[in-house]
């Protein structure tokens, strides 16, 4: 989740934030696990059930992936991690191992194969669309931290590595009920460019949104 920067409070100055590239450690892994989740709204949890933090930090630990540390920014407060956003590239993510969460040892097999076959379904109308692209996979700040303008940092800071990339724009999927999300993401200057399912007058479930940077 990530806070209205019209509703923040005063922002935080100072050497108290720092924002660092991810490290390939455990610890940090079950805390990008949780963030991510989160930002899922708790997709990912109700999917692959009690062993969801543990599948995702493995994930994170390992290299050329869509959930690998290679591919977040950590957001630290007095040393702390208080947030993340994860994000890649078109290119990047054609090269992504796609089968990573079977890597893991320790059982919950029939749950990663369902979810990994309604991963392939969904992948085929979300994430990033263009080679000029630059997808925002997950951005998630902790609750006692939101209101403070870190949000907008890890964006602005997704824009400078979009930018070295050689990408053009930012996009991200949010889902279209949270009306909040995508008011908030509007703020920060992204507009809504499509939605799925968008066929058979059926409700919307996801919408993507992209901002020109």
């Amino acid at each position: 989740m990530l806070e209205d920067p019209e509703k923040s409070r005063r922002n935080i100055q100072g050497d108290t934030i720092k924002l660092r590239k991810a490290s390939p450690d455990r610890e940090e892994g079950l805390q990008f696990a949780k963030f991510f989740n989160e930002a899922s709204e708790g997709f990912f949890r109700s999917m692959l059930g009690i062993k969801t933090f543990e599948i995702l930090a493995d994930a994170y630990l390992k290299p050329n992936n869509e959930y690998s540390y290679e591919n977040v920014t950590m957001i630290e407060y007095n040393s702390q991690i208080v947030g993340m956003v994860s994000g890649y590239t078109y290119a990047e993510k054609e090269g992504f191992n796609r089968n990573i969460l079977f890597q893991f040892p320790k059982g919950a097999k029939l749950r990663i194969l369902i979810f990994s076959v309604i991963g392939r379904i969904l992948s085929r109308f979300l994430g990033p669309q263009r080679n000029d692209d630059y997808y925002l996979q997950a951005i998630a700040i902790s609750s006692q931290m939101r209101r403070k303008g870190l949000g907008q940092r890890l964006i602005k800071h997704s824009e400078g590595i979009a930018h070295k990339k050689g990408s053009n724009t930012l996009s991200l999927d949010v889902s279209s009920k949270n009306e909040k999300a995508i008011n908030c993401y509007k703020k920060y200057g992204m507009e809504i460019f499509s939605s799925w399912p968008n066929f058979l007058k059926l409700s919307p479930v996801f919408t993507h949104m992209v901002k020109e940077i």
